[in-house]
């Protein structure tokens, strides 16, 4: 990448501006919707909230994100050698890795996340109960039905993060699969589950309000009996700083 236009999102954007600068590439600083409009050709986050917010704005596969202090994501770049990997950005020295998105429709919208989406009682203490279910080439099949705080869908990369706490398995980035993972069920054996996408979560009965969460936003409230329908999003491009 010669002469790279660099977007950059996040709390250390202004002073490494001039680290792309200097490498020979431009910088755009600015929030993720203003950078990505601006036709970056990579983009640089500086948080898991800047990576987040990029993939909710809606950064194409073909813009490649490098992701700074951005823990658990796999491929974070660390804060000691951030500006050595903006200069191999500009440079494009880097190794492009796609990662799965989930594509969300609920409460007559659509989401993207990059991690994971959660069904979750809004107020402590509170059980709920969610359906799973999964659909294939076969049709649709009823995964489980589970009284729980809350259940999470995470996708290979986000398996390391939320649902990795609450004992859910980790994946490979390999896998074409998410993990389904109750929040404090209210049973004794309650199973995680490996399932492919399309499928469906749902409030089969709430005691308090259920919030859906998309990655790190609380996007609003699903009521009963709403179907939150799953599927493969587009694809986000992370760029990964090899060892040379």
């Amino acid at each position: 990448m010669t002469e790279a236009h660099v977007g950059l999102v996040g709390p250390e954007a202004e002073s490494a501006a001039a680290v792309v600068e200097n490498a020979g590439g431009t910088a755009t600083v600015g929030d993720a919707r203003s950078v990505l409009d601006d036709d970056v050709d990579a983009v640089a986050a500086f948080t898991e909230g800047a990576l987040y917010a990029l993939v909710r704005a809606g950064v194409p596969a073909e813009t490649p994100v490098l992701p700074l202090n951005a823990d658990p994501v796999a491929d974070a770049v660390t804060p000691t050698d951030r500006d050595r990997a903006l200069r191999r950005l500009v440079r494009g020295e880097y190794e492009p890795r796609e990662r799965p998105t989930i594509a969300v429709e609920a409460r007559r919208e659509t989401y993207r996340a990059l991690s994971d989406v959660m069904l979750a009682t809004a107020e402590a203490a509170r059980i709920s109960e969610y359906a799973i279910e999964a659909r294939g080439e076969a049709g649709v099949a009823p995964v489980d039905a589970v009284r729980a705080d809350g259940v999470a869908v995470a996708t290979p990369l986000g398996s390391r993060g939320y649902t990795a706490t609450a004992d859910g398995p980790t994946l490979s980035p390999t896998v074409d699969a998410v993990t389904v993972v109750p929040i404090a069920p209210f049973r004794v054996e309650c199973p995680n589950w490996v399932v492919s996408l399309p499928g469906m979560l749902t409030v089969e009965r709430d005691e308090t309000d259920v919030a859906l969460l998309v990655d790190d936003a609380d996007v609003g409230l699903v009521q009963p009996g709403a179907p939150v329908d799953l599927s493969y999003g587009e694809r986000v491009t992370l760029a990964a700083m090899t060892e040379n």
